[in-house]
C-alpha cells in the first residue's frame, strides 16, 4: 500500500516560512535609518521611525536610545515645539549626562536650546538630591514569553526576534526553512520513485526501484524529525528563555523618563 505524507501541510508550512521570514528591523538598523532620514531633511518620516522605536524602547540599548531621543528632539525643535523637544532632550541626558552637540551638524540656536536644558536638567538633579535621599524604582513589565512561544509555535525564530533575540530567531527560521524545503523534497521524491516502482515491469529492476524509493521515504522521515525538532525547540526556548528567573544584563534595563533614569526589572 503506497505510503502517503501531507505534501500540502509541507506546502503551507514552507509558504508561511517564505512569506514572514522577510528580513526585520535590527535595532541599530533603525537607529541608522531614523538618523540619515534626519540628515536627508526627511522629518516627518524620521519622526515616524523614532516614535515607532521608542514604543519599543527596550529592544535597543541605552546608547542608541540617546541617539533617537537626540534625533527626535532636533526635529521637534526645528519644528518649533520646544516642549516635546526638552522633554527628549531630557530623556538623552537622563542616560547619557555628558551628552554634546556637534556644533558643526547643528546650528548655534539648537545648540543654545539644548545646552540649557542641560544646565536645567542638572539644577533640577542637584536639587532633587538635596531634598530626599536617591532611590531606585522597579516597574513590573509584560512578560514576552507567551507572546513569543506563540509566534515561534507558528514560525521558528518569530518569538525570539519578538524578544530582541535577532541571530537566534533567523537562525532558527532558516533551519525550519531548510528542513521544510528539505522535507517537501524529499517527498516529492518518493512519490516519483514509489510510481516508477508501481510501474516498473522489468523484473531486474524492481529491486533497484525498491530501493529508491526506501531511500528516498528514510530521507523524507528524517528531515520531518529535524524539522519537526526545530519546531519543538523554538517554542521551547520562547517559553524558557528570558524570563525573571534569568540574570542577565537583558532583565535588567534603563528606561528614560523626564525625571531620570528608571531601572526595569522584566517579569
Amino acid at each position: 500500500m503506497q505510503r502517503r505524507f501531507p505534501a500540502l501541510l509541507l506546502l503551507s508550512l514552507l509558504g508561511a516560512s517564505a512569506a514572514m521570514a522577510q528580513p526585520g528591523a535590527d535595532p541599530a538598523t533603525v537607529v541608522s535609518q531614523v538618523e540619515a532620514a534626519y540628515e536627508n531633511l526627511e522629518y516627518g518620516e524620521a519622526e515616524a521611525r523614532a516614535r515607532s522605536a521608542l514604543a519599543r524602547f527596550e529592544v535597543f540599548t541605552p546608547d542608541q536610545l540617546v541617539r533617537l531621543h537626540t534625533t527626535l528632539g532636533l526635529i521637534l525643535y526645528a519644528r518649533g515645539d520646544e516642549l516635546e523637544a526638552s522633554e527628549q532632550f531630557r530623556a538623552a541626558l537622563s542616560l547619557d549626562p555628558e551628552l554634546t552637540l556637534d556644533p558643526l551638524l547643528v546650528s548655534p540656536v539648537t545648540l543654545a536650546f539644548f545646552e540649557d536644558t542641560k544646565a536645567t536638567l542638572i539644577r533640577e538633579s542637584d536639587t532633587a538630591a538635596q531634598d530626599s535621599a536617591p532611590t531606585v524604582r522597579y516597574i513590573r513589565l509584560e512578560d514576552p514569553r507567551p507572546a513569543a512561544t506563540w509566534r515561534s509555535a507558528v514560525l521558528p525564530g518569530w518569538g525570539q526576534r519578538y524578544k530582541g533575540e535577532t541571530a537566534k530567531g533567523w537562525i532558527l527560521t532558516g533551519l525550519a526553512a531548510a528542513t521544510a524545503a528539505g522535507t517537501l523534497t524529499a517527498h516529492l521524491q518518493y512519490e516519483q520513485a514509489h510510481q516508477e516502482y508501481l510501474d516498473e515491469r522489468d523484473p531486474t529492476r524492481i529491486p533497484e526501484r525498491d530501493a529508491t524509493q526506501n531511500r528516498w521515504y528514510d530521507t523524507r522521515g528524517v528531515l520531518a524529525l529535524g524539522m519537526a525538532a526545530v519546531w519543538l525547540y523554538a517554542a521551547a526556548d520562547a517559553v524558557l528563555v528570558g524570563g525573571p528567573g534569568e540574570a542577565s544584563e537583558a532583565a535588567l534595563q534603563l528606561r528614560p523618563t523626564l525625571s531620570g533614569a528608571r531601572l526595569q526589572w522584566r517579569f
